[in-house]
């Protein structure tokens, strides 16, 4: 037993001693860009047009490259969360009868419960003098509203409802609400946050009459529609209401390409053409890495397209 443990100790303590982490050394790879027309300051000069000439050396396992167009900002890889505009669109057709203010906009970022005695109590704020609404079968767009002083801040959410209303005694309005978009605005893009094709199972109604099925809110991947009733058909309010819009959702941004990973042979050129006029900030990545270890360098040009 004394042989058999002397062994076991030795076998232990030579895997302890050969035991040892990974590592990886930081790349070498050396960009630079050569081709400008001119350089003001740290800026280097193109006109539209003109190819973007990087020239690359040294070695690195893997390039990436982020442009710094809208989308590809290497600054922005982390966002998801940014406070910009947010902004409410959509088209209506109102049709048959003549009652009048039968439909409402309503918005509120308090809605504590999706019970419709909380609905109907919530503290909505009427934004219909903001939508220009359909008179007729005439499609009407409502531009785009500004609903930034309805929130406070980027956690905030924000319902949008729409509250039909018909009265017996006269043909009641049939409503069809299309191309309804909520969007989160930021100074370079556009998040969208809601929209008919991707919220068609969230929509949430409630009404006093439910029978026939056309007299309350259907929602679908193109419109959300209220059939009114006829004459003789009773007093109607119907509510449909929007999933909670995060409005200060974004999508981080993604790096314009892969100059290079760790398959490839080395590389020496990259080139891009921009194809806009303004400033951008171009991003390489480089970087390698191993289970346990991951080490990179950055090499940035600011660079400006003119006409």
């Amino acid at each position: 037993m004394k042989y058999l443990f002397n062994i076991c100790l030795l076998a232990g303590l030579c895997f302890t001693a050969c035991k040892k982490d990974l590592t990886t050394d930081a790349p070498t790879a050396g960009i630079n860009l050569n081709n400008a027309r001119s350089t003001i300051g740290d800026t280097l000069v193109f006109k539209l047009g003109d190819t973007c000439k990087f020239s690359l050396d040294g070695y690195a396992d893997n390039i990436v490259f982020w442009a710094g167009t809208v989308g590809n900002k290497y600054e922005f890889r982390n966002r998801a969360m940014a406070l910009g505009v947010p902004t409410l669109s959509f088209t209506s057709t109102a049709q048959f009868g003549t009652q009048t203010n039968t439909l409402q906009v309503l918005a509120t970022n308090k809605l504590p419960a999706r019970d419709s005695v909380t609905v109907v109590n919530a503290a909505w704020t009427n934004i219909t003098a903001r939508t220009p609404l359909a008179t007729s079968a005439t499609v009407v767009n409502t531009g785009n509203v500004n609903l930034s002083d309805l929130v406070n801040g980027v956690n905030d959410s924000l319902f949008i409802a729409f509250k039909y209303t018909g009265i017996t005694g006269s043909t009641q309005r049939t409503w069809t609400i299309t191309n309804y978009t909520v969007n989160n605005v930021l100074a370079d893009y556009s998040y969208n946050l809601g929209s008919l094709v991707n919220d068609n199972a969230y929509w949430t109604r409630y009404g006093n009459v439910w029978n026939p099925a056309t007299a309350r809110w259907v929602p679908t991947t193109t419109a959300l529609t209220i059939i009114g009733g006829t004459a003789t058909a009773p007093n109607n309010t119907s509510w449909i209401v929007s999933k909670a819009l995060y409005v200060g959702r974004v999508s981080p941004d993604i790096s314009t390409a892969t100059v290079k990973n760790i398959t490839a042979s080395a590389t020496t050129a990259y080139a891009y053409k921009y194809g806009a006029v303004g400033k951008y900030k171009a991003t390489f990545v480089s970087y390698n890495v191993n289970p346990n270890e991951n080490k990179s360098t950055i090499k940035e040009f600011n660079i400006k397209v003119i006409q």
